[in-house]
């Protein structure tokens, strides 16, 4: 990427000749005017500024195309602002940005990635989104942007857009925010744009129509990994030279050029060895050119304890420092990369025609974390974050396991590429998770949430895509556009912001997914073939499906939520041009659905008929019982809390059950297991058939109006506080049990157990009081043998007239602590509704 050497000369030519441009960094200060023509892409980096003075007119020649240079976003042309834009339009000479030929593209917008943008008088039309910031700031002033896809889109919580007399209008959508985006549209007119005019959660004005914000908090499970660095001297540092043959690097190696392997060479890396990148920037835009040219064979096999590090030798280490770890035309034996972190590049890993596996390892702070082509890739456990991409692949073969892919501008890229993607984690990516184009696509088990968008499959014609969690994307959860042959199952698709599939010139067998609490449709269909069947579609925004096509849609046996199919169903009975969904028969109550992961890492409501066939854990985030939900367990499943919380707000008529699958002391569930889970409340719910319904370490926690029937244990806790109220246990081994607790039990009723309560040891933090503890087989209250603190259990009811008979304490067995009964209540506390 060169660049006219001097401002004079750039200025000369553009004032003299139309400006034509292929995928240019500009390198210094730069004015544009007159007439500019943008035929690839325009990047500003950081402390460089364009400025665009009045009168001046954009011409774009649009494309869509599969581009590789890292520093872009997008596959349309697009103009990239990381450092400063200034537009001097006025309104006799307004500046212009057009496609400047009659296309069926679009171009990408102007994109504010981090930088700065002052806009006065600018007129943008014919771009997939006039104005992207992302992270940026944009100042706004006396502009239109119209004939647009999006007008202006707005992500991150660094985004700061300030708009002043702008029309958006006329556009497919007007202004979105997205992910805590700092809009002020005060001033501005946002209106007559065909599908949205304004979506953002927080708005400031109540005359423009908003959608429902997805419910994305920011998990407080740290996803961020980071291999430690131990200091080491550098043992040997490279220059622009070739490795005479096979090499093994230990201790701290420094590179200051391009170092080849050549083929049939090896270089083995030793764990814990540091390889770090001088910066050598010879063109003046920002990316640093030296790097590794592997055409041999790389063992690079760091250990958990000893990591493999590489990174950039600078100071003030940035992304681009350096070039990459190039693998090229190695696709014998295969290349290893285990154990290690590589950062600071503009591409870390980049391979063509070569066979690479990445194990357990770090790729964050690039440009591009790992980029392929006709290559074999294998990648699994490993954290790719922080990058501009994640990955960008295309024409290969890729096995995809239990990565994790987060808080990059891109997550997952792919083009023609023969996919297996199964148990990843893919979330907070500003623009998608997964992006497929082509190729043969197999997804599942993966967990896809708060992206902009979840997952995008385009032009592919064979596929499964099931057993996934998609939740909490800002736009579409699923969206297929140009497919056939796909097999979409199994699917919990919850909490989007727009729709949860989107279905355009699609073909395939939907069946068996729960789809609810999308924005606005469970299924918004332009134009589909297949069969959407055995599916939950309940709690959508505006519709449970949306048929804007002219043709008929297969969807019989689906459950559509407690609501007559016709009433949230949009079809040829509200416009006479569309087709008819044909939904008879109907299912009446909810079809179970196997929840499909171990990990739960975003805000979900389970609605009626969740089924768990194995152990699933909540990090970091909500996990809310809807009332009147049945959540049924399986022989040893159970769930855990950590660091998160549960909610199940059942009410008297829509009491929550957790039960097992089959209802017997044989087939007993686990337990729900709260670590530090403070804030975690149940209300009217039933537990039954557990190992131990509840089991609470360190954690807040209020259960009230709740049975706890037919378990061996219904509640342990460690430490708390846990307040117990107005709940009834009864035919459990054991009722309830503390160790080390803070509680207070009252108003409950404790009876039929083996042993009401059991106070392992240090009983002197529990309240026991107002409850009926009576006719439980062993004791009402067990002290144990290492509780040497005496028990607060005044004024409850004991069912006898001597309650110390049904209390095994220091009366028993001298040296423990005793329960403090008197004053005891000599008849039942009167309980309505707890039996």
């Amino acid at each position: 990427m060169k660049f006219l050497e001097t401002t004079f000369l750039l200025l000369i030519i553009f004032i003299l000749f139309p400006f034509s441009a292929s995928g240019i960094t500009i390198t210094r200060d730069t004015v544009w005017k007159g007439e500019i023509t943008l035929s690839e892409d325009i990047v500003v980096p950081e402390g460089v500024t364009l400025t665009i003075l009045s009168g001046t007119v954009v011409n774009i020649i649009p494309s869509d195309r599969t581009k590789s240079e890292a520093e872009y976003l997008l596959f349309m042309t697009e103009m990239t602002i990381r450092g400063r834009l200034e537009v001097e339009g006025t309104g006799e000479a307004p500046v212009v940005f057009q496609v400047k030929e009659d296309k069926p593209y679009r171009w990408a917008g102007i994109i504010i990635d981090g930088g700065e943008a002052n806009i006065k008088a600018c007129r943008i039309y014919d771009a997939e989104t006039g104005l992207l910031v992302m992270n940026g700031s944009l100042g706004l002033t006396d502009s239109v942007l119209e004939d647009n896809r999006y007008g202006i889109v707005a992500q991150g919580a660094q985004t700061f857009v300030n708009m002043k007399n702008t029309y958006v209008q006329k556009n497919d959508h007007g202004v979105f925010s997205f992910a805590g985006a700092n809009v002020d549209f005060r001033d501005s007119v946002i209106e007559h744009n065909m599908k949205n005019d304004l979506y953002m959660p927080k708005p400031d004005s109540e005359s423009l129509t908003v959608k429902r914000p997805v419910l994305c908090n920011r998990n407080s499970y740290d996803f961020a990994k980071e291999f430690e660095v131990h200091g080491k001297e550098t043992s040997r540092e490279y220059g622009d030279e070739v490795l005479p043959g096979d090499t093994v690097w230990r201790g701290r190696i420094a590179i200051n050029g391009l170092l080849r392997v050549p083929v049939n060479f090896r270089l083995i890396i030793a764990p814990g060895t540091v390889v770090e990148f001088k910066k050598k920037d010879t063109n003046g835009d920002g990316i640093g050119e030296n790097g590794i040219l592997m055409q041999g064979v790389l063992i690079a096999k760091g250990t958990k304890d000893e990591p493999i590090i590489f990174r950039s030798a600078e100071k003030q280490k940035r992304p681009g420092d350096w070039d990459a770890i190039n693998i090229m035309n190695s696709d014998g034996a295969q290349n290893l990369v285990e154990f290690c972190q590589i950062e600071n590049a503009y591409r870390g890993l980049h391979f063509h025609f070569s066979n690479v596996m990445v194990s357990e390892s770090i790729l964050r702070n690039n440009y591009i974390g790992i980029q392929f082509q006709e290559s074999a890739a294998e990648i699994r456990g490993s954290h790719i974050y922080g990058n501009k991409n994640g990955i960008k692949g295309r024409d290969s073969d890729m096995n995809f396991t239990g990565n994790y892919v987060f808080d990059n501008i891109n997550g997952v890229n792919l083009f023609r590429v023969s996919m297996n993607a199964n148990d990843n984690t893919v979330l907070y990516n500003m623009n998608d998770g997964f992006k497929i184009r082509e190729g043969i696509t197999a997804l599942e088990r993966n967990f896809v949430g708060c992206n902009r968008s979840g997952l995008m499959v385009n032009d592919a014609f064979h596929g499964r895509l099931s057993n996934n969690a998609i939740v909490n994307n800002y736009e579409s959860g699923m969206s297929l556009k140009g497919v056939d042959n796909l097999d979409i199952s199994g699917n919990f698709i919850q909490g989007n912001g727009v729709n949860g599939i989107n279905l355009q010139n699609a073909g395939a067998v939907i069946k068996g997914n729960y789809i609810s609490e999308n924005g606005e449709r469970g299924i918004g269909i332009q134009s589909f073939t297949g069969t959407i069947t055995e599916n939950n579609i309940a709690g959508n925004g505006l519709y449970a499906v949306e048929n804007e096509s002219g043709s008929d849609i297969s969807a019989p046996s689906n459950w559509w939520g407690n609501k007559d199919a016709a009433s949230v169903i949009y079809d040829n009975k509200d416009r006479h041009e569309r087709g008819e969904v044909l939904y008879s028969p109907e299912i009446e109550t909810p079809l179970v659905f196997s929840w499909p992961l171990k990990s739960i890492y975003a805000d979900v409501t389970w609605p009626s008929g969740i089924y768990l066939n194995e152990p699933v854990t909540v990090y970091g985030s909500t996990l809310e019982i809807a009332p009147g939900a049945n959540i049924i367990f399986s022989k040893g499943a159970g769930l855990k809390v950590s660091g998160g919380k549960m909610l199940a707000p059942g009410t008297s008529d829509k009491r929550i059950v957790f039960t097992s699958s089959d209802k017997n002391e044989a087939s007993l569930w686990d337990e729900i297991l709260f670590e530090h889970a403070d804030g975690s409340e149940f209300s009217f719910c039933d537990f039954e058939y557990a190992t131990w319904a509840i089991h609470s370490h360190f954690t807040s926690l209020k259960i009230s109006n709740s049975r706890f029937l037919h378990n061996e244990g219904g509640i342990r806790f460690r430490s708390g506080p846990v307040e117990i109220n107005r709940s009834l246990f009864r035919e459990n081994k054991v009722g309830i049990r503390s160790y080390f607790g803070n509680a207070l039990i009252e108003e409950n009723v404790i009876l039929n157990n083996d042993v009401g309560i059991f106070v392992r040891e240090k009983g002197s933090g529990l309240t026991i009081k107002s409850n009926n503890i009576y006719s439980n087989k062993a004791y009402n209250v067990r002290v144990g043998d290492f509780n040497t603190e005496d028990i607060d259990a005044r004024k409850n009811w004991w069912g006898v007239d001597d309650p110390a008979v049904t209390i095994f304490d220091a009366r028993c067995e001298p040296g423990i602590g005793e329960v403090i009964y008197e004053p005891y209540l000599t008849e039942p506390v009167k309980l309505n509704g707890v039996n």
